[in-house]
């Protein structure tokens, strides 16, 4: 299941398939809520600064969400 991360004002947004939308302002706790989805680390794409500076997650974001995921993939095995 694949999930597209962006910002909305201070809030981390996923959008997975079928316009479903997990969101919190807490990186690693945005991760949390995609595993429990069943999103990889894998299936994560994160807005880039170069299509949209200001809705785009920021470095420690985006380590932060994927970091996460790996750990608990990791963890399932």
């Amino acid at each position: 299941m694949n999930a597209k991360i962006f910002l909305v004002d201070d809030e981390l947004v996923a959008e997975l398939p079928g316009y479903e939308r997990l969101s919190h302002p807490d990186a690693v706790s945005l991760a949390d809520l995609l595993w429990k989805r069943g999103v990889k680390a894998s299936e994560v794409q994160m807005l880039d600064w170069h299509e949209d500076a200001d809705h785009a997650p920021t470095s420690g974001q985006k380590i932060a969400v994927y970091q996460r995921l790996r750990l608990l993939e990791q963890s399932k095995d």
